[in-house]
């Protein structure tokens, strides 16, 4: 890969990043991103943890 290719990859893996950061902020409801990481990991598990288990 060029150098302009890998610039070019680096700057939309970056946007991509910078929009799942957004996109976790505004469906926890929380402004910062560490906090709102949390809140969803809490709420993951406990989804987890409703789940009927499969029956065979």
């Amino acid at each position: 890969m060029i150098a302009a290719e890998a610039a070019a990859d680096g700057a939309e893996t970056a946007r991509r990043l910078e929009d799942a950061a957004y996109t976790l902020c505004v469906v926890t409801g929380i402004r910062r991103l560490g906090t709102a990481l949390s809140v969803a990991r809490r709420q993951m598990a406990e989804a987890m943890r409703q789940e009927q288990p499969l029956r065979h």
